[in-house]
């Protein structure tokens, strides 16, 4: 063991064979011994030992070092076991068909199993899948390659380390000795160790910017709620900074949620606090526009009065919003350069943090000095200190629903040591659904709720990406995560348009979205992650998806942006090259595949002529946007159970109570009657502030 973790953390020595050597962990066990030999072989082709481009030199190993160094086969078999059984079915019948001789022959016209072919073949196998006409080859290569290369980045292998890191320029975001003592948890939490029946005047189902601003609001005004969240509960002492610890542990889908096809990639938080625990601290109000579109367009009464707007206030002032705490990192300095240098319309973004002082960088991962004024330090702290009780770690399977009236909830809690599920059931007059746009819908589906509207008009405001290269360090991944935005864009037509902010990145996440197009190449991206400014267009989309439910009752997200969408995410993308060059970038890509790059003359800061920038925005607008050619991302999922007047084209009214179950509200994101069009965790807190209100009136 002492010997593969020296050879893991490159200081000598090869791994070549140990893996075969290790025995299988049980997490691995639902792969076949071939099926597995295969995925070595597809992790070994992605991640392989080469040589460094000529000229360069390799002080770190990153070039040497090979997946099979850091077991990311074995990695990526117990990460995939987790997944539903229809989702490992579909990896299983890949990894056969690869490993078939048919499936040499059409990949690589040579009839043999994938592991039995040379490594160029492979090589050109795997190009071959991934540029394929046929969508499922794409949507196949996309899942392998992705986690591959997360895990290779992301994963510590040896003392809480990656040996990738220090190739990289990366240094984790470590808090000091003082902050990692250990912080109690100061929230009230209900051990379920046997089933149990609880009752209450409210019960909440979802922690997050809804749920938390609910359960504060109702429990400050005498009501008994208990407060029913997926995730657990964890706070400043367990927030390592690991991205791969940390993505596992804070987000739905333990990070792997995605559209049905891959096409698109969805973050969304699941730990108490939610979403506001793991966002970027970005508190922008739902623009007038947009309110009065919901009021007008949608019913939604009162969308623009001063009532409306005190909830705005209210959370406000409870999160300590400001932009005192706004300087820009370097990644978000690029962003107001290039703007100011093109006479492009940027602001500073306010943010619910203070004190950061550019210190750390993984506010994605959790606080763990306790800056960032989520739900969790905040209006659930409140709710607690008023006597609501909260159940971690507790998923809702069913909302009970009794001559028309809701009448509790129930799911269950799984035990970590055995395993054993214990049944949860509170009864309550009043249910309260803030369990996001994914998790939402699919508690009204698995209810049996019959409104057609439940799981439809999901938005995801789709993002398309850009990497600026400079010449000096711009580490993405340090300081303050997003400061400044663009909305030059973003009203390009009645309220729609698109918004150019900066996103942070880090190895694990930098690695799963490069284009690959061989080993070697992708390692040379890697080795220049440390210039990288990350750029994104944010989409207010006018297009619409669905969340459906797979056999087991979990959810399933069907989305691709309408072609007016994938034309302004296109537009997005060329206007984010010209804002990088105006900056003073020596190269820009996109991350189509195949990979689409432009460098400056000579590597001179900002030097490209006219007419070749001209051709390369051209090239942009001819490269398609189609599943899995470019990834694409989502962090808002909002719409599926929209609220509005008229009950033909909504889930519920305009306070929030659902058409034809008396008691049972939706407060957050899936209540929008369409995308809020900026980052919504400050127009979520305000509509569930407005349906407290609703329903605080009628207790």
């Amino acid at each position: 063991m002492a010997r593969i973790e020296q050879d893991a953390a490159g200081m000598g020595g090869r791994t070549r064979g140990i893996l075969e050597a290790l025995p299988r962990t049980p997490e691995a066990a639902w792969l076949r011994p071939a099926e597995l030999r295969t995925l070595e072989a597809v992790c070994e082709t992605l991640v392989p030992s080469v040589q460094p481009p000529p000229g360069e030199q390799d002080p770190h190993g990153l070039y040497a070092r090979s997946a099979r160094d850091l077991h990311v086969a074995m990695r990526v078999a117990e990460a995939l076991a987790r997944e539903s059984p229809e989702s490992r079915a579909e990896i299983a019948l890949l990894l056969r068909l690869l490993g078939s001789p048919l499936g040499g022959l059409v990949l690589a016209g040579r009839p043999a199993g994938f592991a039995a072919l040379s490594h160029p073949v492979r090589e050109r196998a795997l190009r071959r899948m991934s540029l394929s006409p046929v969508p499922q080859l794409r949507r196949g290569f996309a899942a392998l390659k992705r986690l591959t290369l997360f895990l290779f980045y992301a994963a510590p292998v040896a003392d809480g380390a990656n040996p990738n890191w220090r190739a990289l320029g990366y240094r984790p975001a470590t808090p000091p000795a003082e902050a990692r003592e250990p912080a109690p948890k100061t929230i009230r939490t209900l051990p379920i160790t046997r089933d149990t029946d609880l009752n209450a005047d409210v019960v909440v189902v979802g922690s997050g910017a809804g749920g938390g601003v609910v359960a504060a609001e109702l429990s400050m005004a005498g009501l008994e709620v208990v407060v029913l969240e997926k995730g657990s509960y964890h706070n400043e002492a367990d927030f390592s900074g690991q991205e791969a610890e940390m993505t596992s542990r804070l987000y739905l889908r333990r990070g792997l949620l995605t559209t049905h096809d891959l096409g698109v990639i969805v973050l969304a938080g699941s730990t108490l606090g939610g979403g506001t625990v793991v966002n970027w601290s970005t508190s922008l109000r739902t623009e007038e526009i947009v309110l009065r579109e919901w009021e007008h367009s949608y019913g939604l009464a009162g969308a623009t009065s001063d009532a409306y707007r005190r909830g705005f206030e209210v959370v406000e002032q409870r999160l300590g919003v400001n932009t005192d705490d706004s300087a820009p990192n370097r990644n978000n300095e690029a962003l107001r350069r290039g703007c100011a240098a093109l006479g492009y319309e940027w602001r500073v973004v306010p943010r619910n943090a203070s004190g950061c002082a550019q210190r750390c960088g993984a506010c994605g991962f959790g606080c763990p000095y306790g800056r960032k004024q989520s739900t969790l330090v905040t209006f659930l702290q409140d709710a607690s200190d008023h006597g609501a009780r909260t159940v971690v770690d507790c998923n809702v399977r069913r909302v009970l629903v009794e001559r028309g009236r809701a009448a509790g909830v129930e799911g269950w809690v799984e035990d970590a040591v055995t395993g054993r599920r214990h049944r949860v059931v509170v009864r309550a007059p009043r249910v309260v659904v803030a369990a996001g746009g994914v998790e939402a819908p699919a508690l009204l589906l698995r209810s049996g709720l019959d409104n057609p509207h439940i799981g439809r008009h999901l938005r995801l405001h789709p993002v398309a990406a850009v990497a600026g290269y400079y010449a000096e360090p711009i580490e993405p991944w340090t300081g303050s995560l997003q400061t400044a935005l663009s909305p030059h864009f973003a009203h390009l037509k009645d309220g729609y348009g698109l918004r150019i902010e900066v996103a942070p990145a880090h190895p694990g996440m930098i690695g799963l979205t490069a284009p690959w197009e061989g080993g070697r190449e992708h390692k040379r991206l890697m080795a220049r992650a440390a210039h990288e400014a990350i750029f994104i267009a944010l989409v207010r989309d006018t297009g619409e998806g669905r969340v459906r439910l797979d056999k087991g009752g979990e959810p399933i997200l069907h989305y691709w942006p309408s072609r007016l969408d994938r034309y302004r995410l296109t537009r997005g993308m060329q206007e984010m090259v010209r804002i990088a060059f105006a900056g003073g970038a020596v190269g820009a890509a996109t991350l189509h595949t195949p990979r689409l790059e432009l460098r400056s003359e000579k590597g001179r800061p900002g030097a490209v002529a006219r007419a070749q920038l001209d051709r390369y925005l051209d090239a942009i607008s001819r490269a398609a946007i189609a599943p899995n050619r470019v990834p694409l991302f989502s962090a808002h999922q909002m719409g599926s159970c929209r609220l509005g007047a008229d009950r033909r084209i909504a889930v519920a009214d305009p306070y929030g109570e659902v058409y034809g179950v008396r008691g049972l509200y939706i407060a957050d994101a899936s209540g929008f009657p369409t995308a809020c069009g900026v980052n919504p965790m400050i127009s979520i807190m305000a509509l569930a502030y407005r349906v407290a209100q609703g329903i605080k009136a009628q207790a």
